[in-house]
């Protein structure tokens, strides 16, 4: 393994692009090589990376708008190396840059706008599950799980309980719970980074490891058809008419076929009509940002292949029996290797 020509680009270029790099990659491919080695949670990994990458850029630089700069980038780049990404993922994503310009519009309390930042960034993806499953179903859902649950322990507690709400308290806890210890673990991380451990041990090591590849991406081969777009244009239709009294009052005598009528309408709505209108703004959106910043597109593109080669060593290295120790060697020496080899 020949360390000059992995790492010669990415010493060359500065730590704001470096990360924006590793962020974008993350972003376009990296959810799905989680999913495919069976990583449980791979949204919060992400999300916990897409924190670490902000809180860097901010604590490299003190211009306002970095953070919003390289969150279009990362955008632009996930739509042309990932074009089939629902749009609710970019959505996610400006999300979270918007949030990280704002924690740290003082740069003075890094360590703490690096906590709140994770927390957030992890526990808004819980919201995002809830909102989503709402609007498939609606509250008819929660109000049916209620049901069914209190007619299974009726026989032994009492009463009625709102089952739904201690499942949403539960869920959300756990998320809440994965965003302290992420910020703790972000602090961690950039206090490595601001201290200039050296990644040269670490590629040193690299040198003993046999050639691998995890990263191989599969090409989506996805065809829009219009019949399905016409399709999906009158599943929106059905959806607004569905909410209107006399629609509604059919379906009084049976929940459950309104509850499935409803989310096949939407996801049929959303998929084959809403998506690809959403999909041809966002084109024409970056077809005219491209124009705009072509220099760093081109800069962060040139460095993916590095980002690639460090993230294929960083996740050798870090090999271990339990998956959650290895996912977090992983990500502390990804980023040691991106940011601070010289």
């Amino acid at each position: 393994m020949n360390e000059g020509t992995v790492t010669q680009k990415i010493s060359n270029s500065p730590v704001t692009l470096r990360i924006t790099a590793l962020w974008a990659f993350s972003e376009a491919f990296l959810g799905g090589i989680l999913h495919g080695i069976k990583i449980p949670f791979a949204g919060l990994f992400l999300a916990f990376i897409a924190s670490v990458c902000i809180t860097i850029i901010a604590a490299g630089t003190r211009k306002k708008g970095e953070i919003i700069k390289a969150t279009l980038l990362v955008i632009v780049i996930k739509f042309i190396l990932s074009p089939h990404t629902p749009p609710m993922a970019y959505v996610a994503v400006m999300i979270q840059g918007l949030a990280g310009e704002l924690f740290f519009l003082g740069r003075r309390t890094i360590k703490l706008s690096a906590f709140f930042l994770t927390l957030f960034s992890l526990v808004y993806s819980a919201f995002q599950h809830l909102l989503v499953l709402t609007i498939l179903f609606g509250n008819s859902w929660w109000k049916a799980t209620d049901i069914f649950l209190n007619k299974i322990t009726q026989t032994f507690l009492p009463g009625t309980h709102q089952y739904s709400l201690y499942i949403i308290i539960i869920y959300l806890s756990c998320y809440l719970i994965a965003g302290i210890l992420g910020g703790i673990m972000n602090i961690r991380i950039v206090q490595k980074v601001k201290a200039g451990e050296k990644a040269d041990s670490i590629l040193q090591m690299a040198e003993q490891l046999p050639a691998q590849n995890i990263f191989l991406v599969k090409k989506n081969h996805h065809k829009g058809k219009t019949v399905l777009f016409f399709m999906g244009g009158l599943m929106l239709l059905l959806l607004i008419i569905s909410y209107l009294p006399f629609f509604n009052s059919s379906f009084s005598k049976n929940k459950v076929a309104e509850i499935i009528l409803r989310a096949v309408i939407i996801l049929l709505a959303w998929n084959y009509f809403i998506t690809p209108l959403l999909k041809k703004w966002m084109q024409q959106w970056i077809e005219k940002y491209k124009e705009r910043k072509k220099g760093s597109l081109n800069q962060v593109i040139s460095l993916l292949p590095e980002v690639r080669s460090l993230l294929n060593i960083s996740w050798q290295l870090s090999k271990h029996p339990k998956k959650l120790v290895h996912i977090k060697g992983f990500i502390t020496n990804s980023i040691l290797l991106i940011v601070n080899h010289e």
